[in-house]
């Protein structure tokens, strides 16, 4: 058994099962990856792979806790790597942060800003997606840190350190009608054609649970994954939409107008994703800090070994943040 298998193994299981993507990912061939798999079952003496001729249709439940032993490995020889990283000299490295657009649009920017003023000779990298793609991404090592609200996808592997909590409102053209009632209802809102986030994001989930709760169905004529997407709609007299607080600005988004929604849709918590028991280098640890000091550097080592579950009310409120 050698390393290079168990990145074998975890590399088809990344690519979908896929051994051409595998294969071209890891700058081999697809017999290559096959027989290597192959010895690897020889000596554990269990199949991995669910077979069908020459297609691989599923992981064996061996196959699933080998692969879950073969990421830890691979992690533990990494996270070795990055203590001789920190010894002495200016930090220099990478850092990977996968997030949504609007956390990146609305959120990053002043963090990213402090960073790299910090730390000019770590390279600072964004990936954006959806929840679901971000804590792959997490998981697969392909990205050191995630910040978004909770995905579908089950999580154990992972630990969601809760960061900020998310409050709504509702985004109308200058001169529109329901800027004229105070308080809005649901009904007031469902009166509308609405833009909503897609339902792979928790804010189009919860907006569109808040009416199921009323039994009252809105009127949604699109869902986008991009908020600027959906101002732009807002602005062109397609519907109303709501969106987190702090993706409107007065000053930038001027054709716009926002209604306070605090007490219609409750607030949504936004996590930072990470492996449990990953080694997070100091430059890393500073940047969880200057994106919420809740998570100072001890507090967050202990999270990554404790099991205990973390309380939401640890999410501070971005409307008021310094």
């Amino acid at each position: 058994m050698n390393l290079q298998q168990l990145r074998y193994l975890t590399e088809v299981a990344d690519r979908g099962l896929n051994l051409s993507r595998a294969a071209e990912a890891l700058h081999t061939s697809q017999p290559g990856i096959s027989k290597q798999i192959r010895l690897l079952e020889e000596e554990i003496g269990a199949d991995l792979l669910v077979r069908r001729g020459n297609r691989i249709t599923g992981l064996t439940e061996p196959g699933q806790q080998a692969l879950t032993i073969a990421r830890r490995m691979l992690r533990d020889l990494d996270n070795l790597r990055r203590v001789s990283d920190q010894a002495g000299g200016e930090p220099r490295g990478s850092l990977v942060i996968a997030t949504t657009h609007a956390h990146a649009r609305y959120v990053l920017i002043p963090v990213v800003q402090a960073f790299q003023q910090r730390f000019a000779g770590v390279n600072l990298s964004l990936r954006q997606g959806n929840p679901d793609q971000i804590v792959d991404l997490i998981r697969s090592g392909a990205a050191d840190l995630g910040l978004c609200t909770k995905p579908t996808l089950s999580t154990p592997d992972l630990r969601a350190l809760p960061c900020y909590l998310i409050h709504r409102c509702v985004l109308v053209t200058q001169r529109h009608p329901l800027l004229k009632k105070k308080p809005i209802s649901h009904a007031d809102l469902a009166a509308w054609p609405m833009i909503t986030l897609d339902a792979s994001f928790a804010g189009g989930v919860a907006v569109l649970s808040a009416f199921a709760q009323k039994n009252i169905e809105p009127k949604v004529v699109l869902s986008a994954t991009d908020a600027d997407v959906i101002k732009a709609f807002v602005a062109s007299g397609m519907g109303i939409a709501t969106l987190p607080e702090w993706a409107y600005s007065a000053k930038r988004d001027a054709g716009l107008k926002s209604i306070p929604a605090r007490h219609l849709f409750a607030p949504a918590v936004s996590y930072l994703w990470l492996q449990r028991h990953q080694y997070l280098r100091g430059y890393a640890l500073q940047f969880i800090e200057m994106l919420s000091q809740v998570w100072s550097p001890a507090r967050v080592r202990q999270a990554l070994d404790d099991e205990q579950e973390l309380d939401d009310a640890l999410a501070v409120d971005l409307s008021v943040r310094p």
